[in-house]
């Protein structure tokens, strides 16, 4: 049996709380956004509706939709990596009261997860006819984007998180911790849960380590060193930024195609391949 047969429905469920998280802050300002903003979010959403056909299409024996989806991931992958790593930058460049109280810390954050998703990615290629590594490292790539959405879910909507006044900014940390907390209780069980069953742990283990990073944002974000370095990538021209996002996601899927793990054959075979 393939790994994670429901898989779909719980990306699928991550995606529509996607659109309800981002609704105030994005959405309902869609045409005052940013070229940066626009090319993470429009990418961050097709990788989910990537992740779902691929598991969708598997578990349900569309073999041809499912390989033709896997080939869509090789130049979506640079174009999200770009995208975050843009995304990463506006955050720093612009000044708004939300950049001087987390912006700057959670840049740390973004960085760690920018690195974390074309790697996990690159492994899931290497892996792609092992269907339990293979599952298990892309889903890993959807776990960085939990802690964003679950947090402005609950800055939005959730009475003790919800802001609903400028001075109630700093409740936006406690959301971030929470959404943080989360994650890592959830990565940690599946972690357990694969230990259990003899599966791979290392994917989920990578995952967790990952978010992990990221939570520590907590603690570099107020080092001496991170400032300057946060003020550093504010002052990197755009368009290398850009440049640097596409060779960095060009090189996971380029490499992780070219360079399958030992003992599996090159090529493309959608019938045991899954997500």
């Amino acid at each position: 049996m393939l790994p994670f047969p429901r898989a779909h429905y719980w990306v699928l469920t991550l995606l529509i709380a996607t659109f309800a998280a981002f609704w105030p802050s994005y959405f309902m300002v869609f045409t005052d956004a940013s070229f940066a903003h626009h090319l993470h979010g429009i990418t961050a959403t097709l990788w989910m509706v990537l992740i779902i056909t691929q598991s969708y299409t598997i578990h349900n024996g569309h073999f041809r939709a499912h390989g033709v989806a896997g080939l869509l991931s090789l130049p979506l992958i640079p174009l999200f990596t770009a995208g975050g790593l843009l995304a990463t930058q506006v955050t720093v460049v612009e000044v708004t009261p939300f950049r001087e109280m987390f912006g700057l810390n959670l840049a740390f954050a973004d960085l760690v997860a920018s690195v974390f998703v074309p790697f996990s990615f690159f492994m899931a290629l290497r892996h792609r006819r092992t269907p339990d590594l293979h599952a298990r490292y892309l889903l890993a790539t959807i776990f960085p984007l939990i802690g964003p959405v679950l947090s402005r879910l609950l800055a939005s909507y959730v009475p003790g998180f919800r802001i609903r006044a400028a001075e109630e900014l700093y409740k936006f940390g406690h959301a971030a911790d929470a959404s943080f907390l989360l994650t890592v209780l959830v990565l940690g069980w599946l972690v357990m849960r694969d230990a259990r069953a003899g599966k791979p742990v290392l994917p989920f283990t990578l995952g967790l380590i990952a978010v992990l990073g990221m939570f520590a944002y907590k603690l570099v974000g107020f080092t001496a060193w991170w400032q300057p370095t946060a003020e550093a990538l504010a002052s990197v021209p755009a368009w290398l930024v850009f440049v640097a996002g596409l060779a960095l996601g060009s090189a996971a899927s380029w490499f992780g195609w070219r360079h399958p793990a030992p003992n599996e054959d090159l090529g493309f075979t959608p019938g045991v391949q899954t997500a």
